[in-house]
């Protein structure tokens, strides 16, 4: 990368290695390559020798935290930053970022209108102000926001502007577009033929679509590029939809190992690990000690999911209503959260709230609510 060959010509300035930092965190971005870091973090030890207390390498390493899932910390160092300088629209373009991953919704939209504030118009306040639309159940407007940033981003910018096409295309998903997805990812994909982000993406689309084996067949390419846990769990599902049901068991039971010895590390495979118990080892109560560690760590909108759903299976059904419910409030549009939901609605008793959240889901996604999965012992179904 261009930032190497500067720090390589001149290995005095802090600048220098600040600029490679951010291209490295910027690459984490689209491979979610938790190894990036560290060499963006190497990168920013330099910078900090060369110039002792540099502020735009402390910024940086909000970001390195952020990446490595040490949210606590990035919010710690945040808040010094801002104090020091109260206007940097970087800085609480951060801090949206954090309170998002804390679970914090209302300071995180206080913090994005801050950016849009500061410099009404300033590209960063729409990709900011796009996150928090998705989580607010609002896609539609969210993918506005993104079209916006896309306007607004320089077209020699490939690899950001292959981002914002890709973010769309993941609202088009959401909103059940399917056709708008595909073209936001063919231009996506010309922009950069080598992201990871848009070739998940992908393999999403192709999910919806039926395309089992192609899904599959991105999912690998992704793991094989970055063998991380969460590739790993999702090229494992693709093969198991492509009906490849025996590399599949091959392939979680090395998840299940390797997520269950990191599942105290603060970058982890929780997440998925949560469900993988819940619904495909039926260990509800290994499910339910993960969520209560992930919700300790992150209790964002996919973690109160994930908890209330471990709670249904290990049959705590007006617990898991409760938490739902708290999910439900930011007000996530998801088809998955929407058919979890449902389950968990009939369960503790109300019928035709489970009738309608159902009815959501498969407004959004057909596939994300299956008729076939069983309720957990002293669970109502949902009567057809």
């Amino acid at each position: 990368m261009a930032a190497e060959k500067r720090v390589q010509s001149d290995s005095k300035s802090a600048t220098f290695y600040n600029e490679l930092a951010a291209a490295i965190c910027r690459k984490a971005r689209d491979t979610e390559d938790i190894s990036l870091y560290d060499r963006a973090s190497e990168a920013l030890d330099r910078a900090l020798k060369l110039s002792p207390g540099n502020y735009d390498a402390r910024k940086l390493k909000v970001v390195v935290l952020l990446g490595r899932h040490q949210f606590r910390k990035a919010l710690e160092l945040a808040k010094e930053l801002i104090h020091t300088t109260p206007d940097d629209l970087g800085v609480w373009a951060l801090l949206v970022d954090v309170n998002i991953a804390l679970g914090d919704y209302a300071e995180a939209e206080r913090d994005a209108q801050w950016v849009l504030d500061l410099r009404p118009g300033n590209t960063l306040g729409f990709v900011k102000a796009a996150s928090l639309r998705e989580w607010f159940g609002d896609p539609e407007g969210a993918s506005e926001f993104y079209h916006e940033a896309l306007r607004r981003t320089s077209i020699n910018d490939l690899d950001e502007r292959a981002w914002l096409c890709t973010q769309n295309a993941r609202m088009q998903l959401l909103l059940g577009n399917l056709k708008n997805a595909a073209a936001s990812l063919d231009e996506a994909r010309k922009l950069d033929s080598q992201s990871l982000f848009a070739a998940a993406t992908l393999a999403n689309l192709r999910t919806r679509e039926g395309q089992y084996a192609e899904a599959a067949s991105l999912l690998e390419t992704r793991y094989r590029a970055v063998s991380s846990l969460t590739n790993l769990y999702d090229y494992a599902e693709a093969l198991h939809r492509a009906s490849k049901a025996e590399q599949a068991a091959v392939l979680f039971q090395e998840f299940e190992t390797k997520a269950d010895a990191a599942r105290n590390n603060p970058y982890n495979a929780n997440g998925r690990l949560i469900f993988y118990y819940a619904d495909r080892k039926r260990a509800p109560e290994k499910a339910l000690d993960i969520a209560r560690l992930e919700m300790a760590i992150r209790p964002d909108c996919p973690a109160m999911d994930a908890y209330a759903w471990a709670l249904y299976r290990a049959s705590q059904f007006p617990e898991a209503k409760a938490q739902i419910g708290r999910a439900l409030a930011v007000g996530v549009r998801d088809a998955a959260t929407f058919c979890h939901a449902s389950r968990i609605t009939a369960a503790a008793g109300d019928e035709k709230e489970a009738k309608r959240l159902e009815t959501a889901s498969h407004g959004l996604d057909p596939s994300a609510c299956p008729a076939d999965a069983p309720p957990p012992e002293g669970a109502r179904a949902i009567s057809k």
